[in-house]
């Protein structure tokens, strides 16, 4: 029995590495595609099971974009003729007498007939063989730096990121947009688009699903909370082949967001999908997966498959105006996100996932990932208090630290937007290519208002202060309750500082702020990286009381860097060289500062004068 076994199992390995290594089906060049063919389509409506449906060549659309065309055909079988062209089935193979032809990706909504546009093969192959780098188009664009060395736009709140999100919706080509605008005006007025592909939000929030929805639809997905459990399908899934399901991963772990589509050829290695871009970023390393289909919900306007990604099996690597392309086998770095939060029932909850490194959509998916936890474990609306500590771990050993304290209402939007506005401003930046090696996150929250404004600020001695000297100043903030707390703040001047009139600012941070704003009159351009981590690294806080000693004095701005107590000489020299046009006058110099931490959101300012002799 042996003897006859091991014959039969080596019959068996050899059967199965020839099937896999079986030469991809022959291709049938465009020039072959005529009105009337008829043909077989390829893809999954349920579970795994791959299932064919039937195509009829209309004709071939020609030039809709540079040496770009397009495949009209009618589709029929399985639950096509209630559904319709369904999202998700985006990269269905269509084969002519055994010859591959392209992929269905483009639907008519609202459409009475199942009429598809499929992009040909060759195209496909063609547009992601390059490897041209990204466009520098493709970066989510923040809002400029605000005057100071010591700040950021101010205040980083939903509406400024709001803002930013929408700029890459003009500079960049969205994934339901390209190849509409391409199109014959004919055609572009009935709506033949590419189909959106179904984007699963598993372990989110719902409110925060809400807002997300409304932000990456007009992106061009279709935004779906999860079905199941992320990860764990019914059944064991076989490995990619075409008209197989796959997913691209955004987000890993504990919450998970992906899209999913279908696999149009495999060459190797090689995989070819969609049809249409994921975004038309150009090169990518996004997480290529397997997928589960649970089920088609029918929709007027376009149906989509029910699905959730399963185990990565490779990696993305191009993102193509007619298609997207990877590699089975290694699977992409993602950045490491962890959250830690302390929550006003006494709670220590963590939460751990990963996020594709992405100029683009790395800022966007660090705001929804940690407004989705902070909602999740704390009321989104009414009184309560969020303070946030996180820490950017950049490659080289460099480290961006924010820290806040926000308050009143919804402090979780806030307190989000604090960690992606850095995120993107690092990796949008214009001087050096920035890796994140990590992000780190610690969250305590109260369901209290913790405000509190100056009502009064004074030196408990009158009279001048000898220069090198300390002298306390008394602070008195009300809270928002009405109750009083007193703080004190030790003034020390210099004692290189010369006698005469000084006054003392103190003021919360956005009042500094806005006086920098007044001082350098032009928006903040960082000159290096350095500068740019040294501004996050300075961003002022919402708790801190900060004192700064002023006097008259010559000085400059120059290039976003503070130069105070100039001799003559010196501003003469700046003023004629080639910074000329970029060196700001300054009229006072701070020869002391000091921030208070407070419990406390503070706001208020107050000036008081003070007379130095030596």
């Amino acid at each position: 029995m042996i003897r006859c076994r091991l014959p039969l199992a080596l019959f068996a390995a050899v059967l199965a590495s020839t099937a896999a290594a079986a030469p991809p089906p022959p291709i049938l060049p465009l020039d072959q595609v005529k009105p009337g063919m008829l043909g077989v389509g390829r893809t999954v409506f349920e579970g795994t099971r791959i299932e064919e449906f039937k195509v009829q060549v209309i004709g071939v659309l020609e030039n809709i974009g540079p040496k770009q065309s397009l495949i009209l055909a009618r589709l029929d079988g399985g639950p096509l003729e209630k559904a319709g062209v369904i999202a998700g089935m985006s990269g269905s193979p269509v084969f002519i007498d055994g010859k591959l032809v392209g992929a269905v990706s483009y639907g008519f909504p609202f459409s009475k007939e199942t009429i598809a546009g499929i992009t040909p093969i060759g195209e496909m192959i063609e547009d992601t063989s390059t490897d041209a780098p990204r466009a520098a188009s493709a970066r989510f664009r923040t809002a400029s730096l605000t005057p100071g060395p010591h700040a950021l736009a101010a205040p980083l709140d939903r509406d400024s990121l709001l803002a930013a999100l929408q700029r890459p919706q003009t500079a960049v080509p969205l994934a339901g947009s390209p190849a509409a605008a391409q199109l014959p005006p004919e055609l572009a007025s009935q709506s033949l688009r590419p189909l959106s592909l179904p984007m699963v939000f598993s372990g989110f929030d719902p409110s925060t699903f809400e807002w997300a929805r409304g932000v990456f639809a007009g992106l061009g997905f279709t935004p779906v909370m999860g079905a199941g459990s992320v990860g764990k399908p019914p059944v064991p899934l076989p490995d990619l082949q075409p008209g197989g399901a796959v997913g691209v991963s955004l987000v890993e772990g504990d919450m998970d967001l992906s899209v999913t589509g279908t696999i149009t050829h495999i060459d190797g290695e090689r995989v070819y999908a969609f049809g249409h871009p994921f975004y038309n970023l150009g090169p990518t390393q996004f997480p290529m997966r397997k997928a589960y289909v649970y089920s088609v919900f029918p929709s007027l306007y376009q149906s989509w498959k029910i699905s959730s990604p399963a185990e990565p099996v490779g990696t993305i690597e191009q993102d193509r105006g007619t298609a997207i392309a990877g590699r089975l086998g290694k699977t992409p770095r993602m950045i490491p996100v962890s959250v830690r939060i302390s929550t006003s029932r006494g709670q220590d909850r963590r939460y751990s996932f990963r996020m594709v490194d992405d100029e683009l959509f790395s800022p966007v998916l660090a705001y929804v990932s940690l407004a989705s936890v902070l909602q999740a474990n704390e009321r989104a609306f009414g009184t309560s208090t969020i303070q946030v500590d996180a820490k950017v771990t950049l490659s080289g050993g460099r480290e961006v630290r924010v820290e806040d304290l926000f308050t009143q209402e919804q402090p979780a939007i806030q307190a989000a937007a604090l960690v992606a506005a850095p995120v993107a401003y690092l990796m949008t930046n214009d001087f050096e290519r920035v890796t994140v090696d990590k992000l780190d996150i610690d969250v305590s929250s109260l369901e209290t208002i913790q405000t509190a404004s100056l009502q009064r600020a004074w030196f408990e001695r009158t009279g001048p202060v000898r220069a090198g000297s300390t002298v306390p100043l008394k602070v008195l903030l009300r809270t928002y309750r009405g109750d009083t707390v007193s703080e004190t703040i030790p003034v020390t001047v210099p004692a290189t500082a010369p006698a005469g009139s000084y006054t003392l600012l103190v003021a919360d941070g956005n009042a500094l702020t806005n006086l920098e704003q007044r001082e350098m009159r032009q928006p903040f351009v960082p000159k290096d990286l350095d500068q740019l981590i040294r501004a996050i690294n300075g961003l002022r806080h919402n708790n801190h009381l900060y004192a700064r000693l002023l006097r008259s004095d010559e000085g400059a701005i120059v290039r976003g860097e503070y130069l105070q107590s100039l001799p003559p000489s010196v501003l003469a020299v700046l003023g004629a060289s080639d910074e000329g046009t970029g060196v700001i006058p300054l009229r006072t110099a701070s020869v002391w500062d000091f921030d208070l931490a407070t419990e406390y959101a503070v706001t208020g300012s107050r000036a008081l004068s003070l007379t130095v002799e030596r």
